[in-house]
C-alpha cells in the first residue's frame, strides 16, 4: 500500500518548518456542511490502527472551546450522535488543505463541561463506519445467516456474485460505495453468520487485503498481493530521518513467529450430477435374481405414513468416499422422480402426495401414497449437482532449517474463505499457507516513533523508510498504527507504530 496522494501545494509544505499545520472541522448537517471556527478547536487526536479482526479502524476525540455556547445541544438540535464529521489538515493558508478522515460522533454525543463560568468546553468522540458494520442489531435481518454459493471473492464488474459486495449489502452498502480490486477466486459455498465487519475482515485476512471504511467511499477492500488486475505495491513512500524524528522506542515483535503452519478449514467442493438419495428403508426383500426390493404391503412405512419424511442427500467425492451434502441444485423433478421409479409391476405405481426439493438445500421432503396397491419398489432416487463438505481439511507447511535452529513452534490458522483455484501454479490454499509461513519465520522488529511532521498521507499498511542513525542507513518499515495529535497551543505531533 502507498500513502495517499497529496495535492502539490500540501506536499511541498509538509516538511517546511516555517509552516504550522492546523485542523479544520466540518459538520455535515442536514441543511449543508458547516465549518467550525478554527479558533474553537482546542484539541484533535485521531488514531488509525489495525484491529484484532484484521481491518483498519479510525477513531478520535475533539475538544472545542464552548465559551460562546455554540456546541450546546439546546442551541443546535443537529448536534446529535451519528453526525458526520470531516477532518481536514491545513498548512499555512486556506488553499493548502487535505481531507484525511470522515468520521461520526459516537453514541455519547456532544459532551459539554464547565469549570467556573469561563472555562467551558465540549468534547466529542469519533468512530468510523466499522463500528456500525460490527453491530449486528443495526443490520437488516441481523439474526439470520446467509448462505452464498458459486461466488467469487471480489469482482467489481459482477457484484451479484462478489462476496465482498454480498456481505456489504447486508449493511446497506451498495456497489457504488465500495472501492475494491479483482480477486476472482471461486468460493463454492459459505455461510455468513457474523457481523458484516467481522466477515469482511475474515475475508480480508484470507487474501491479505486491506479492509477499511475510507474517507471517500463507505468501504475499501484493496491491496491484496493476490489481486489479478491491480498492482500490489510495497514501495516506500517517504524517507524519515533522525533530524525529523523527535523520539523513538525499539521493541522486538516476535510473538507471531512460527516455523510450522497448519492451515485448516472445511473444504466445500462442487460435484458433477450424480445420485444424491435412494430409498433404502428396511425391511428389504430379495427376488429370485437376488436383487433387493422394498415391499409396500401396508401403510406403515415412514415415507407413506409421515408427511415430513426426509430424503437426506449424500454424494461421493473424487475418491469415491461418501460425504454430506450442504447444497444441491439441478435436482430431479417430481415428474422425473415418478417416471424413473422402478417397481416389480409397472401397472401398480405410487402417487406423490408431497415432493418438496426447495424448502431445504440438503434434503427433500417426500410423501407417497400406494392407493392400497401392493407394490415392490426396486428403485426410487433423486439426482442432482451437489456441494459437499470435506471437514477438517488441512495443509501443513514447515521450515526444517528454522525448526532445527530453535525447535518447533506451530501456528494454527483457520479460514472458511479459502479457494481451490490455482494461483501461480498452486491451489490457493497451499500458496496462502506457504506465504504465511514465510511471514511467520521472518525476524521482526518494531519502533514507536514521533515526528513534528504532519504526515497526513500516511496510512496503516503503507511502507516507508526510517533512519535512526546517520551511520546505519535506512530501514524499510510498514505502518501498523498512527496518531495525528493536534493541540491549539502546542506543536503538532505524528505518532507511528512501525515494523520491518
Amino acid at each position: 500500500m502507498r500513502f495517499y496522494e497529496l495535492p502539490p501545494e500540501v506536499d511541498n509544505k509538509i516538511k517546511n518548518p516555517l509552516v504550522r499545520p492546523f485542523v479544520r472541522i466540518v459538520f455535515e448537517k442536514p441543511a449543508g456542511d458547516v465549518y467550525v471556527p478554527d479558533s474553537d478547536i482546542l484539541e484533535c487526536v485521531i488514531t488509525s490502527y489495525k484491529s484484532t479482526e484484521g481491518g483498519i479502524v479510525n477513531s478520535g476525540e475533539i475538544v472545542f472551546d464552548n465559551s460562546t455556547g455554540i456546541f450546546d445541544i439546546e442551541n443546535d438540535e443537529n448536534l446529535v450522535p451519528g453526525l458526520g464529521i470531516q477532518i481536514w489538515y491545513c498548512f499555512g493558508d486556506n488553499t493548502s488543505t487535505f481531507l484525511r478522515f470522515h468520521l461520526f460522533v459516537d453514541d455519547d454525543g456532544f459532551q459539554t463541561e464547565a469549570t467556573g463560568y469561563l472555562n467551558r468546553t465540549c468534547k466529542i468522540r469519533l468512530i468510523d463506519l466499522s463500528s456500525r458494520l460490527d453491530n449486528q442489531k443495526l443490520q437488516k435481518n441481523w439474526t439470520d445467516s446467509q448462505t452464498v454459493v458459486d461466488s467469487v471473492v471480489c469482482d467489481r464488474t459482477n457484484p451479484e456474485k462478489s462476496l465482498v459486495h454480498i456481505i456489504a449489502k447486508r449493511a446497506g452498502i451498495e456497489a457504488s460505495q465500495i472501492n475494491c480490486g479483482q480477486l476472482p477466486f471461486t468460493i463454492d459455498y459459505v455461510e455468513v453468520v457474523n457481523s458484516v465487519w467481522k466477515e469482511l475482515c475474515a475475508l480480508g485476512r484470507a487474501y491479505k487485503a486491506i479492509v477499511e471504511c475510507g474517507r471517500d467511499l463507505s468501504l475499501s477492500f484493496i491491496e491484496s498481493p493476490y489481486d489479478t488486475q491491480n498492482e500490489y505495491s510495497e514501495e516506500s513512500c517517504i524517507n524519515l530521518t533522525e533530524f525529523e524524528i523527535t523520539h523513538y522506542r525499539f521493541f522486538n515483535e516476535n510473538e507471531n513467529y512460527a516455523n510450522n503452519v497448519r492451515l485448516k478449514y472445511t473444504r466445500y467442493v462442487r460435484t458433477e450430477r450424480q445420485e444424491l438419495w435412494h430409498y433404502s428403508d428396511a425391511p428389504v426383500w430379495y427376488d429370485e435374481d437376488m436383487q433387493a426390493y422394498y415391499p409396500f404391503t401396508d401403510d406403515t412405512r415412514a415415507i407413506i405414513r409421515n408427511n415430513d419424511y426426509e430424503a437426506i442427500y449424500t454424494a461421493k467425492n473424487e475418491e469415491g468416499k461418501t460425504r454430506n451434502v450442504v447444497w444441491a441444485d439441478d435436482l430431479t423433478t417430481e415428474e422425473e422422480f415418478l417416471d424413473e421409479m422402478v417397481t416389480a409391476d409397472s401397472s401398480s405405481n405410487f402417487e406423490i402426495v408431497q415432493f418438496d426439493t426447495t424448502s431445504h438445500h440438503d434434503r427433500a421432503i417426500i410423501q407417497l401414497s400406494r392407493n392400497r396397491n401392493l407394490i415392490g419398489l426396486y428403485k426410487a432416487a433423486i439426482y442432482g449437482r451437489a456441494i459437499i463438505s470435506e471437514t477438517n481439511f488441512s495443509v501443513y507447511v514447515k521450515d526444517d532449517a528454522e525448526i532445527a535452529r530453535v525447535g518447533q513452534i506451530a501456528k494454527n490458522v483457520t479460514s472458511k474463505y479459502l479457494s481451490d483455484d490455482e494461483f501461480e501454479g498452486l491451489p490457493f490454499y497451499e500458496r496462502r499457507a506457504r506465504d504465511l509461513l514465510t511471514e511467520c519465520t521472518k525476524k521482526k522488529c518494531g519502533w514507536y516513533l514521533t515526528t513534528y511532521l504532519c504526515l497526513v498521507g500516511a496510512r496503516v499498511g503503507a511502507f516507508m523508510n526510517i533512519r535512526l542513525d546517520y551511520n546505519k542507513g535506512f530501514k524499510k518499515v510498514q505502518i501498523d498504527e498512527l496518531t495525528f495529535r493536534y493541540k491549539k497551543d502546542s506543536a503538532f505531533s505524528t505518532e507511528l507504530w512501525v515494523k520491518n
